[in-house]
């Protein structure tokens, strides 16, 4: 299953370079085509372009036309941050296939730049990144680490992107993964899921779904439930008979030979010998035509299963010695262990036993430790069975020499069948025995996990309560606090300011008008400074006109002549749970207080969103920006953190001294 993958990526990350490929007579038009563009009279930026589709077109063919290509780029992107971001992109396409560590510097590179910018091909791109970076683990044969890669980075962003096509091929790629460890039936989840996605990709798209129907007939095929198996090569038949020659030209050929490789598999499982050679000759000449010798190493092999299952074991044994020294196929550890298994299979049916131990030894040294108890079964069985043929040869000779040994073979032949009984009998009791320990030790390991999380649970479980608890006592407070502050003090010192002033008009002679004024004017600012903090301790915007007033409100109130608020609402509900809308808002004012204190900015820009049940908050700033991992516990953000957190909500915060502060929120949303 390997080179799925590698093929599909191949199409959707360069699907301008796949493009060109098709089109090889006409590769010179091409490239003069963008060149004129380059040095035409267009922006910087349409030619930055334009060099990057051409680094795109070296990348496979020419590393030095294609550096040369992204110097050009880089030059002329000097101006903009994206394609800057950009540029590392394609640098890594450079060094995908020959440079796996550099490759992986200059992917984590481009998504450092690029997760400063939010827009869908952003996303999309993004996604691409991290594929290519499972890529090269799967090139190392990681592949728990590519399935890593493409559940909790790729497909996140697949989503985010809103790309169908994009996203039905990344879990095509995660079924894959999941094939190639043999874990077919959640393979068969992913791939299904695929598929769906999929059958609405325009025409010039239809090879994603060719490729979807082709790996999970394979699938199928590994779960030997042949029906679906036939059925899902017969659509990809289809499909592709409906394509030839129509929409994607000469890459046709490419799903032709993934059909008859998968074809030829079907057909050695239901015992269709002869179908199953011509679909391995098809996909052979096929795999030769594009140089690919992945395929054809894997054709060979396929003969060999045929030819053995034909007890035709000469002819398995040639095709077997065509793959087995080859380095493409010996590549994947597994194909080496299977290459070992039949080697050993051959040289036992033609009596090779001593070759045969062999081989069988090696594969004993490729099997992992699941297979292990297995290997030793099959190599203990091995040596009886040589020891027995060895004893028959014995027992032969001494018949034809003294006949009147019968007696002792006869015992010896008896003594032998005891040992090999009592042989095996042990090593079933053995097998047995290891069998239950693994079990046991399984057992016991779950019962620990599932302890330490019912622990884990109680506890968050607990922090949550202490934590409501305690939010819901300091809005009470708050309340408390200024409606004692509005009603009754601000009562008190607007009743006197009254008072005040009907005295004053009483006894206009006792002091000047100037100092009267000036004292009255003090009344009127404390009781003004009064009801703003009574405000700020429970807005009361707010409680009367919702969560988006009350932050525009706070926003301008928190403008001063030093500094200006932007604020930016987008789709702001009205039906959000008033508890959750009180936290934002406390949120979002200890944000700006923090801002206000320590930034020193000039500028600041406040966006509030909600999209599918999910509130988004981002504020950043042009000032002095500070150390995020040595900051002082006086700056408010943990009680941003805590609040945050109580709502089971993300925070991430990005700053350096001298280069401002950006931090995202990311909260899930409950409604009344």
């Amino acid at each position: 299953m390997r080179n799925y993958i590698i093929f599909l990526l191949f199409l959707i990350s360069n699907p301008s370079s796949s493009h060109a490929q098709q089109l090889r007579e006409t590769d010179r038009k091409f490239t003069d085509s963008l060149n004129r563009l380059i040095t035409g009279n267009v922006s910087d930026s349409l030619k930055a372009e334009a060099a990057f589709r051409l680094t795109d077109f070296w990348a496979e063919t020419d590393s030095s036309k294609a550096i040369s290509s992204l110097n050009k780029a880089r030059s002329l992107a000097e101006k903009f941050p994206l394609l800057v971001a950009r540029s590392y992109w394609y640098e890594s396409r450079i060094y995908q296939e020959n440079d796996f560590e550099k490759a992986q510097m200059l992917l984590m590179q481009a998504e450092s730049l690029l997760k400063q910018f939010h827009t869908k091909k952003v996303y999309r791109l993004r996604s691409m990144v991290w594929h290519n970076y499972g890529l090269i683990l799967q090139h190392q044969d990681n592949l728990k680490g590519m399935l890593d890669v493409l559940i909790h980075h790729v497909l996140p962003l697949s989503k985010v992107a809103g790309d169908n096509e994009l996203l039905g091929t990344e879990y095509i790629s995660i079924g894959t993964v999941f094939m190639n460890l043999e874990q077919y039936a959640k393979a068969t989840t992913y791939l299904t899921q695929g598929i769906r996605l999929l059958k609405s990709a325009p025409p010039k798209q239809r090879y994603l779904l060719i490729n979807a129907y082709l790996v999970l007939a394979d699938n199928y095929c590994q779960l030997k439930e042949y029906e679906l198996t036939k059925r899902y090569l017969n659509l990809s038949k289809n499909t592709l008979e409906e394509s030839e020659n129509k929409q994607f030209g000469a890459l046709i050929d490419n799903f032709w030979l993934d059909y008859h490789k998968t074809s030829t598999r079907y057909c050695i499982s239901t015992n269709n010998y002869f179908a199953a050679l011509q679909h391995a000759s098809k996909a052979a000449t096929l795999a030769e035509k594009f140089g690919d010798h992945y395929s054809i190493q894997e054709m060979s092999f396929e003969r060999y299963k045929i030819f053995f299952a034909q007890k035709k074991y000469a002819m398995a044994k040639s095709a077997l010695n065509a793959v087995i020294d080859k380095p493409e196929f010996n590549a994947l550890a597994g194909n080496q262990l299977a290459l070992a298994e039949a080697a050993a299979e051959v040289n036992f049916a033609t009596r090779n036993f001593e070759e045969a131990y062999g081989w069988l030894q090696k594969s004993k040294h490729l099997n992992d430790s699941l297979s292990e108890s297995k290997l030793k079964q099959d190599v203990n069985a091995l040596e009886i069975k040589y020891k027995n043929v060895e004893n028959q040869k014995k027992i032969a000779t001494l018949n034809a020499d003294k006949k009147q040994n019968a007696l002792i073979i006869r015992k010896s032949k008896t003594t032998a069948f005891l040992l090999i009984a009592a042989s095996v009998l042990l090593l079933v009791i053995l097998i047995l025995l290891l069998i239950y320990y693994r079990n046991y030790r399984k057992l016991a390991e779950q019962r620990a996990i599932n302890y330490h999380q019912k622990m884990a649970d109680l506890e968050q479980k607990q922090q949550l309560e202490i934590g409501r608890a305690m939010l819901n006592a300091e809005e009470k407070e708050r309340n408390r606090v200024a409606r004692d502050l509005h009603d009754g003090l601000g009562g008190m010192l607007s009743g006197l300011k009254i008072n005040l002033s009907n005295w004053a008009k009483q006894q206009e002679a006792a002091l000047p008008d100037i100092e009267l004024q000036r004292i009255v004017n003090q009344l009127d600012g404390s009781v003004t400074e009064l009801r703003h903090i009574a405000r700020n301790m429970m807005p009361q915007t707010l409680l009367k006109f919702g969560l988006e007033t009350a932050l525009k409100d706070l926003s301008e109130s928190a403008m001063s002549h030093d500094m200006h608020v932007d604020f930016q609402a987008i789709n702001i509900s009205g039906n959000i749970a008033l508890e959750e809308q009180i936290i934002i808002y406390r949120i979002v004012q200890e944000m700006l207080n923090n801002t206000l204190k320590h930034a020193r900015a000039s500028e600041v820009v406040l966006q509030c969103s909600e999209n599918e049940k999910r509130f988004y908050v981002t504020i950043e700033d042009n000032g002095s920006g500070f150390d995020t991992a040595n900051y002082t516990k006086g700056m408010g953000i943990e009680n941003i953190k805590n609040r945050v957190a109580y709502l089971k909500g993300n925070f991430d915060i990005e700053s350096q001294p001298g280069n401002g502060t950006t931090i995202n929120i990311e909260i899930p949303l409950r409604y009344e």
